[in-house]
């Protein structure tokens, strides 16, 4: 990636695409969590990986001994401004054998489906928060997993948040190649 196109995605407005798409990851919207976490009692399954016949199952623990990165959202909805941590989507894939999908269905308890292609998936900007404030995220708070994408984030404004590819309540990733 040369620095044209990286002086063209700065000047047309397309920093936060340009950091979606690939640019190395640094101090920015998603950065290592610091912090010492309560870890989970529950022995829940709270997402699934499902790769053709085989099925990878994650309890919220199992998430959690992946590295844990911290991310700040705006007040974009009111009440759930704040530190949310979490971890990268790339590494749960990884952690369940994904390396080299194509494309990746993400799917909500309430049947919402996003389809992610391999450059977002594989994003730093791909974050899947199993906290919020450091504490468990509750089915009745939208948890407990979310995707969001802090990249995207251009100002507290919701009208100027794209939030289409956010998905609340996630309980799987299928795999499609």
């Amino acid at each position: 990636m040369g620095l044209s196109f990286l002086f063209r995605a700065l000047v047309s407005g397309g920093f936060f695409l340009a950091i979606l798409y690939g640019l190395p990851a640094q101090a920015g919207p998603v950065n290592l969590f610091e912090g010492q976490l309560e870890e989970s009692t529950s022995n829940k399954r709270i997402l699934l990986i499902i790769d053709g016949d085989k099925i990878t199952k994650f309890r919220l623990v199992d998430l959690e001994k992946i590295s844990l990165y911290e991310t700040e959202v705006p007040a974009i909805w009111k009440g759930e401004e704040g530190k949310y941590q979490g971890v990268l989507l790339k590494d749960i894939l990884s952690l369940a054998g994904i390396t080299d999908a194509g494309t990746v269905r993400m799917v909500a308890l309430d049947g919402y489906v996003i389809e992610l292609d391999r450059k977002i998936w594989q994003s730093n900007c791909s974050f899947v928060a199993t906290r919020y404030q450091q504490q468990e995220i509750t089915v009745e708070k939208k948890g407990p997993t979310r995707l969001l994408f802090p990249c995207l984030i251009k100002s507290p404004d919701y009208e100027e948040t794209p939030t289409s590819n956010w998905i609340w309540n996630l309980k799987e990733i299928h795999i499609e190649n």
